[in-house]
């Protein structure tokens, strides 16, 4: 869609002290089996959407109504469902993602049993959301209540299983000589050599170094001093190859089919950019353009989308923490305001490709939508609980569980994720 038919919608944020909030009820899976098969919406019918979409979070914002994060005695953050909707469509990467967004919410709101999926343009939906701008208080909590159940499902269904399945990576110990090309990433290999084929790759491409840091990776620093050879301003540390989409969200053998709460996933990150999961299909999910070398004190802070990179101007970034980050070690901070990705790769073996933009563009997005809804307190306290459960055995540690069904399981919400939809059809 272009931007003269999207106009980007103006929010602000300005949380309050509530006066209530509204009880959760069962999932609206349905909500989220969401296809994107519908008309092209008129400048008109996508400006009206954006107005109403607005209207209702600014009385949501009036009413006061949250989420809180775990027990409600925990001291975490509470989400206020007005940050969270408005987080989604400020920081959407895709203009057409935008106004898919404030579309399924629409629908999900006032005609998800009214119009059928194969009409689910705004020219159906309007007339029956404009119903909101008339509705009593009374009428109007029943909506109050879809949309707590939608911020829960949302969540609990993508944020949490996104931070989760990121720390699930297997470790893979660093390198200290570079592999042949053709031998780093075959889809052939099981998980663990294409991991490691994978580290070996990004560590050679990346000149052995941390991205943000700049200081070596630890094995390679020490077999320099071993030979007496000595980097100014550097030192070793601990390192890991950084997925910017997390390996564990993806089936990385033939034929597997990804589990309930994968596949939820895939469906929304397709829907903030139509077509992501091409780039990552299968083996794909761990190439060289959806990894860097981190330091290990980074890793886990990047995984749970406390950090990111900000692209200033194309192929220059700027490294940004979110005000959720943990306090780290001085050898963790970022060696210059602007960071470039470069190929350190020999000229005549080069062949690895640079950290995708659009991934970069894509997780940032999830890292801001979170900071903007305060929802790092709500996620931390779910994805501390899986922890548990694979401490007690529940949870496989390579990140193959159903993260979904877990949470249904816990009981932590009636989260159903999408069934029937595939979701390499969600995109417009």
């Amino acid at each position: 869609m272009s931007r003269q038919h999207d106009p980007p919608p103006s929010f602000t944020v300005d949380p309050q002290t509530p006066s209530r909030r509204v009880r959760h009820q069962s999932s609206l899976e349905h909500v989220f089996n969401f296809t994107l098969a519908s008309p092209k919406p008129t400048r008109e019918q996508s400006t009206d959407a954006y107005a109403l979409y607005n209207e209702i979070l600014n009385d949501c914002e009036e009413a006061g109504l949250f989420l809180p994060s775990g027990d409600d005695a925990d001291g975490g953050e509470k989400v206020y469902l007005h940050n969270l909707f408005r987080a989604l469509v400020c920081f959407c990467p895709t203009h057409p993602g935008r106004i898919n967004i404030v579309r399924m919410i629409l629908h999900g709101l006032f005609c998800a049993d009214k119009v059928s999926i194969e009409e689910r343009s705004l020219g159906s939906i309007l007339p029956l959301a404009r119903t909101w701008r008339t509705a009593t208080e009374h009428e109007r909590q029943p909506i109050y209540r879809i949309l707590e159940t939608v911020a829960a499902d949302f969540l609990l269904g993508f944020f949490v299983p996104l931070c989760a399945q990121a720390s699930a990576t297997l470790h893979v110990s660093g390198i200290l000589s570079p592999p042949t090309a053709a031998a780093t990433i075959s889809p052939s290999q099981g998980t663990p050599h294409r991991l490691q084929g994978l580290q070996r790759t990004c560590l050679l491409r990346d000149g052995n170094r941390c991205v943000v840091t700049g200081h070596l990776d630890k094995e390679v620093f020490n077999r320099l001093q071993r030979r007496g050879q000595t980097i100014p301003g550097t030192f070793g540390v601990q390192t890991q190859a950084a997925h910017i989409i997390p390996h564990s969200l993806n089936s990385v053998r033939a034929g597997d089919a990804l589990t309930r709460g994968k596949t939820f996933v895939w469906q929304i990150l397709n829907m903030f950019d139509s077509g992501i999961s091409t780039e990552l299909e299968g083996p794909l999910i761990d190439s060289p353009a959806n990894a860097f070398i981190l330091a290990t004190e980074l890793h886990d802070e990047f995984g749970r989308l406390r950090c990111y990179f900000e692209e200033v101007v194309p192929g220059s970034y700027e490294f940004r923490k979110t005000r959720f980050a943990t306090t780290l070690s001085p050898a963790a901070d970022a060696k210059a305001s602007r960071l470039t990705f470069v190929n350190h790769e020999p000229e005549e073996t080069r062949w690895a490709d640079l950290p995708s933009s659009r991934l970069l563009k894509l997780h940032a997005a999830c890292c801001k939508m979170v900071e903007m809804a305060g929802a790092a307190d709500y996620v931390d306290w779910a994805v501390g609980d899986l922890k548990r459960m694979e401490e007690g055995g529940t949870l496989a540690a390579d990140g193959t569980s159903d993260v979904g069904m877990l949470l249904l399981t816990r009981g932590l919400a009636g989260w159903g994720g999408c069934v029937d939809g595939a979701w390499s059809d969600v995109g417009a």
